[in-house]
């Protein structure tokens, strides 16, 4: 639980510093998925390619999810 929490709180801050580049970048509701370790960032039209682009990169790891102008949460 605390790994979790520990994950949405440095996926909101890097969500955060990302934002007005990626509002500029790509489609209001687009998925996001932060591997928060790295800050990388991947983004698909649905939270499934999001989060297949990530699990690509990062197989054995966790996830922020959030949406280009809204808050999602967590995927593990």
């Amino acid at each position: 639980m605390a790994d979790q929490k520990l994950i949405v709180e440095k996926g909101k801050n890097i969500f955060y510093r990302l934002k007005p580049r990626l509002e500029k970048k790509y489609n209001p509701g687009s998925f996001l998925t932060i591997e928060v370790g790295s800050g990388k960032f991947f983004v698909g039209k649905t939270p499934i390619e999001a989060i297949s682009k990530a699990k690509k990169k990062f197989p054995k790891k966790q996830f922020f999810l959030t949406q280009v102008g809204k808050m999602a949460g967590i995927l593990k």
